[in-house]
C-alpha cells in the first residue's frame, strides 16, 4: 500500500500539482481574505492538450467516462490527468501513465501485470478524441498503439464525489 501512495504522489507530482499548489493556497487565501472566489481554470495545467474520453476507467460503474488530459513527459512517457468530467470544475480521480513497448519490456512479470496494452485496451474503452478530426484522431490513436497504461485510480467518482476509499493501481479488463 505504501508503494501505491507512494506511486500516486509522485504521479501527482509529475502534473505539477506539487509546485503549483503554493501559488494555489496564495491565490485562495487572497481571494478569500477579498471575500471573492476565485474562477476555475477553463483550460488543463502545464501542457496537458491531448484530450481522450473512455470507458471502463471505473469499476463502480463501467458506462462512465473517465476525461483524460495528457501530455508527453521526458523519456517517452505520456502522464494523463484523469478528471470525472470536461466541467471546469472537474475533480482529479487518477493519473495514468503511459510508456512505450520498449520501456514496458524491461518491467518485471509482476510490474508487467498493473499494465494494460492499448492495442487492446482502445477498442475496449470506445476512447474518442473530441475535437479532433477523424483523420488528426487515427494519427494519435496509431502512435499509441504499441504503448502500455499504468491507471492509478485515487479513488471511484462513481462511487460519489467526495475522495473516499482505498486509491488502488487499477486494471483494465
Amino acid at each position: 500500500m505504501k508503494a501505491i501512495l507512494r506511486n500516486v504522489f509522485l504521479g501527482l507530482l509529475a502534473l505539477g500539482i506539487g509546485a503549483g499548489m503554493a501559488a494555489y493556497r496564495a491565490s485562495a487565501a487572497d481571494s478569500a481574505s477579498s471575500g471573492a472566489m476565485s474562477a476555475a481554470p477553463k483550460t488543463p495545467p502545464g501542457g496537458f492538450r491531448l484530450h481522450v474520453d473512455a470507458l471502463k476507467h471505473f469499476p463502480g460503474d463501467p458506462k462512465a467516462v473517465a476525461h483524460h488530459w495528457c501530455r508527453p513527459a521526458e523519456g517517452g512517457i505520456t502522464e494523463c490527468a484523469l478528471f470525472d468530467s470536461d466541467a471546469p470544475d472537474a475533480q482529479l480521480v487518477g493519473v495514468e501513465v503511459i510508456v512505450p513497448t520498449a520501456t514496458w519490456k524491461t518491467y518485471s512479470k509482476t510490474e508487467q501485470a498493473l499494465w494494460h496494452y492499448h492495442r487492446v485496451e482502445i477498442p475496449k474503452v470506445s476512447a474518442t478524441l473530441p475535437g479532433m478530426s477523424p483523420a488528426e484522431a487515427k494519427k494519435v490513436v496509431d502512435s499509441l498503439l504499441e504503448t502500455y497504461g499504468k491507471i492509478y485510480l485515487l479513488w471511484d467518482p462513481t462511487k460519489g464525489k467526495a475522495p473516499v476509499g482505498q486509491p488502488s493501481v487499477y486494471v483494465l479488463k
